[in-house]
């Protein structure tokens, strides 16, 4: 797996989600102080919720089949430095506040630039890319992987909830990104 180049953090911008409106939210967990003890969450990433500690952890394969629901990370940006003041400026590491996570259902779409992708179908960037731009005819597909970033392949996912990419486009600040659309959540 290779994570898709990017400038800074994560970012994320939400297009047409239900989670706002029908209060599908997790506020109330902290980060699992294993998992993001050398990592910070990022605005984007699919995370596992676990209810029986109350912590936001990575969605590995065993969690996400051990029934924690998966739901992506879409915390409010706090930029406290005056000379870092863009999105790509934030992450949430273990001393900040909670993440803020919707649960994902069936339609919702948002805009990430929080990717991974499987060297094995595309054993470069730019073949990624390239599949990218051919998306209305050729699928590409986003899912869970243990880093917390949505992972693209060609094949469908088996595990986790099922996103399709709808387009190549790209964030506010100019780096690329795609639009993904919920298929299976």
């Amino acid at each position: 797996m290779a994570i898709f180049t990017k400038d800074g953090y994560g970012q994320i911008e939400l297009n047409h989600v239900a989670w706002r409106r029908d209060g599908r939210i997790e506020a109330q967990s902290k980060l699992n102080a294993e998992d993001f003890a050398d990592a910070k969450a990022e605005n984007g990433m699919l995370l596992a919720v676990d209810f029986a500690t109350r912590e936001v952890k990575l969605p590995t394969e065993a969690n996400v089949k051990a029934g924690m629901p998966v739901a992506v990370n879409y915390s409010s940006e706090h930029l406290y430095d005056e000379r870092t003041q863009m999105l790509k400026d934030f992450a949430l590491g273990l001393d900040d506040v909670r993440p803020r996570l919707g649960y994902l259902a069936v339609g919702d779409k948002f805009t990430t630039n929080t990717l991974s992708y499987d060297e094995v179908e595309y054993t470069s960037e730019d073949l990624l890319v390239e599949a990218l731009d051919k998306v209305a005819t050729d699928p590409v597909y986003g899912g869970v992987s243990d880093t917390g970033h949505i992972q693209l392949s060609a094949t469908k996912p088996t595990v986790g909830p099922v996103l399709r990419v709808v387009e190549y486009t790209d964030m506010p600040d100019g780096q690329p990104a795609v639009k993904l659309q919920v298929v299976e959540a």
